[in-house]
């Protein structure tokens, strides 16, 4: 969780910020054009969760992590007159991304879990992705700073959002890892057998 928290969820403070910074854009419509991206988290839910009670959390969550990557690259190739249109569209396949990877490590994570562990698992669960979340934005925050000013020659404020946006994607395609670690449920005939 903490992991997914900091691959999918760190890029969400460059993406306000490139609207302002890099395109003019003011706090209010920089909070507009993001939009799409919570239009793209709409749209999965209810599959995401069929898919991952038929398949298994991990090609859910390796699905929606590529998918989050690719939404992201579209940015780390912006430049200051990139269409909105492409940009609406990336942020729209995004928000399906981390909407389909949140459900299915979700999923993963209370899967054998008694319904007295529910709760803690809940707590713990929402702890580490808000923690991962909290260390991935200061993590690429410092990376854009450094892009900006490192060793006295920096770079343009393009150019440090776009690398800063490739740093981004290598992060949440790092977290796709640990995806592969997560296991299908039994079905409930399987572990009626095993008992």
């Amino acid at each position: 969780m903490f992991v997914a928290g900091l691959s999918m969820y760190g890029a969400l403070l460059l993406l306000p910020l490139y609207y302002q910074q890099v395109r003019g854009a003011s706090p209010l419509t920089a909070g507009l054009l993001l939009v799409p991206q919570g239009v793209g988290a709409l749209l999965p839910r209810t599959v995401a969760g069929r898919l991952t009670d038929r398949i298994g959390p991990r090609p859910v969550v390796l699905a929606g992590m590529a998918l989050a990557a690719l939404g992201t690259v579209p940015f780390a190739l912006a430049g200051r007159h990139t269409s909105e249109v492409l940009l609406c569209a990336a942020l729209v396949v995004r928000g399906a991304g981390l909407t389909a990877a949140t459900i299915a490590v979700m999923v993963g994570a209370f899967t054998g879990l008694t319904p007295a562990q529910v709760p803690h698992a809940s707590s713990a669960t929402r702890i580490l992705q808000q923690v991962g979340g909290s260390f991935g934005t200061a993590v690429l925050t410092v990376i854009l700073e450094l892009q900006l000013t490192g060793a006295g020659r920096g770079t343009g404020l393009v150019t440090a959002f776009d690398r800063t946006f490739w740093w981004a994607i290598g992060f949440t395609v790092a977290g796709a890892l640990p995806a592969l670690l997560l296991r299908r449920p039994p079905r409930p005939e399987e572990a009626a057998r095993r008992k």
